[in-house]
């Protein structure tokens, strides 16, 4: 990508899954790319090794940390170009089962961190040269209000809102934008037949289905700034 050497990218959840491949296709293009983990430290050290990057610890469900990693963010890079909000919490949850820690663990990840670590890192996204941008992967899908994820639909679809209301409210110089996966990556553990045949069933349905897609999708936003699907 023209213009990215040098740039600084975070992802979350940036070390497996299509957080990995978004982290590959951001180095290739030339970014200084920092994923972030939770629990996955072996896979996420690996890839950054291979990419040339950083992996660093972070649980999107205390905020509490969220300063700290941002201070150690500016000393280490002094700018943030590229803020991909990607880390999500996929459980499955029951309508008729779901304790609730599983809903507040999933809104605290999927919509309350997001919002909370674009605030703290808004000094860094301030200094970008050129403007920087702030991605979010929201979930086309979602609308189908699938009854044994309904906590997470719920959460996705609170997506676009939430990035519509940053981008009136966060510094001209720094763009939001949203990407919306279609059935991409199955959650864990989701029996692989059935995935097959919802697949099948949703072949004309809406949204990016492979996770290389997806990584485009942030390359064209990362380059326009204002691509928004």
């Amino acid at each position: 990508m023209t213009g990215a050497r040098g740039k600084v990218a975070l992802v979350t959840g940036g070390s497996r899954r299509i957080g990995a491949v978004i982290s590959r296709a951001l180095a290739k293009a030339g970014y200084e790319v920092v994923l972030t983990y939770r629990a996955s430290a072996r896979e996420g050290k690996s890839l950054a090794a291979r990419i040339g990057g950083s992996a660093v610890p972070l649980d999107l469900s205390r905020p509490s940390t969220f300063g700290r990693f941002a201070d150690r963010m500016g000393r280490k890079f002094g700018r943030l170009d590229l803020l991909v909000h990607n880390a999500a919490v996929f459980s499955r949850t029951p309508v008729n089962e779901v304790p609730p820690a599983a809903w507040d663990k999933i809104f605290a990840v999927n919509l309350r961190g997001p919002f909370l670590l674009t605030r703290a890192l808004l000094p860094l996204l301030r200094k970008a040269r050129g403007g920087a941008g702030v991605l979010f992967l929201g979930d086309a899908c979602a609308g189908e209000l699938w009854s044994g994820y309904l906590p997470y639909c719920l959460s996705k679809l609170a997506v676009p809102p939430l990035a519509a209301g940053l981008r009136k409210t966060l510094p001209p110089g720094v763009r939001v934008g949203v990407v919306r996966p279609g059935l991409v990556v199955p959650p864990d553990r989701f029996p692989a037949k059935r995935w097959e045949r919802l697949r099948a069933e949703k072949a004309g349905g809406r949204g990016i289905r492979t996770p290389e897609g997806v990584a485009r999708a942030v390359l064209r936003f990362a380059r326009a700034g204002t691509y928004n699907p």
